[in-house]
């Protein structure tokens, strides 16, 4: 099974914009230029679903079909260690400088950190992963309905992930409550999420169709997007809902986004350039970015303090300055940890293992 680089510079790009989505948000109602670029990048996180279904389907073709216990098993040592174990190191960093209090009382501390494990909300990033475990138990279910009723199945995903789109949207404006309140918050569910999924898992059978098309329609791709951005960036103003991912105008924007960067890497992904091979180890270690960027960000927050430069950070320079520090150390502190034996627990991939898998990939992207 040849590896498909195309789909490696998207999750690449997915990962850098999830970095940009948390370092402007820091100054989206201080600045236009990062209000438009926060809403830019509100693609990434369905993006990654698409890829996450998308990867996991292609991954077993041709493959004998596995038992779902043997599928779980498989699947969740990868997901479920360097989840927990980040979760702990998020809620312990968190607590600094409280650690008295939070574990004066034991029980309670206890019952705080199974919530956080439970819920994701060991910190803002973390439900995202809670997400991909859910969408993983559907995984076997999934795959036996698309192979009797493709069609059928994806247009129900579709209904029903536009449905609770449109119902946490319509609520968030406070027009209309159409969905009933829930002991857990519907972002971390499934249900507005099934789509991308799904989508994705269809889209491996449909890519050899996509190649010969969309090389051809890079303009067209590029318009359509760029007029999705238009509709989402008025909605995202009129409606005051900038800070939300989950409504129908981003659904509509993640789509065009998919098709645009997919024309983008088919006319990209048999470059040899330095860029390429960049972009081809940020695709292989997104799991431990998107897992570590957070508390990367806020050290180099706390830094500039600590240094006393407090204003480096400070206006759209230093938003720049500041994406471009937590991309970077964000990725010496990956490539540091790929080279030790914690690489797979946190998430990253061993360096041996990358190099290699990349270094076949190429070859075969290459025609050698």
């Amino acid at each position: 099974m040849r590896r498909l680089r195309e789909f490696d510079f998207i999750r690449a790009v997915a990962a850098l914009s999830v970095i940009a989505i948390h370092v402007t948000g820091i100054y989206v109602y201080s600045s236009r230029a990062a209000y438009a670029w926060n809403q830019a990048m509100r693609y990434a996180v369905p993006l990654f679903i698409i890829l996450s279904g998308f990867l996991l389907a292609y991954s077993e073709v041709g493959k004998k079909n596995l038992s779902y216990s043997e599928f779980i098993q498989k699947r969740f040592k990868k997901i479920v260690i360097p989840y927990l174990i980040w979760t702990t190191i998020y809620v312990l960093f968190n607590l600094r400088g409280h650690y008295k209090e939070a574990f004066s009382d034991i029980y309670q501390f206890g019952g705080s950190f199974m919530k956080n494990i439970l819920f994701g909300t060991g910190d803002l990033h973390l439900y995202f992963v809670i997400i991909i475990l859910q969408m993983y138990l559907l995984y076997p279910l999934l795959k036996m309905l698309l192979a009797r009723w493709e069609g059928a199945t994806l247009l129900f995903s579709f209904a029903i992930t536009l449905y609770f789109q449109t119902g946490i949207y319509l609520q968030n404006i406070k027009v209309a409550r159409i969905l009933p309140r829930t002991w857990i918050p519907y972002y971390e569910s499934f249900l507005p999420w099934l789509f991308f999924f799904v989508f994705g898992m269809v889209a491996v059978g449909r890519m050899e169709g996509w190649r010969e098309r969309y090389l051809k329609g890079w303009g067209i791709s590029g318009v359509i997007w760029g007029i999705s951005f238009l509709v989402l960036i008025s909605d995202s103003i009129f409606t005051q809902t900038n800070a939300d991912s989950i409504k129908p105008t981003v659904m509509l924007y993640c789509m065009t986004s998919f098709f645009f960067f997919y024309t983008a890497a088919l006319k990209l992904k048999d470059t040899s350039t330095r860029i390429g091979d960049i972009l081809d180890w940020l695709s292989k270690q997104s799991f431990l970015i998107y897992l570590s960027h957070i508390l990367i960000l806020v050290l180099l927050k706390g830094a500039v303090r600590k240094i006393g430069l407090p204003g480096l950070w400070d206006g759209s320079i230093g938003m720049g300055l500041l994406f471009i520090a937590n991309v970077v150390c964000t990725a010496i502190f990956v490539y540091v940890i790929s080279f030790t034996p914690a690489a797979s627990y946190l998430g990253g991939v061993p360096s041996g293992e990358a190099n290699k898998l990349f270094g076949d990939s190429n070859k075969a992207n290459m025609g050698a």
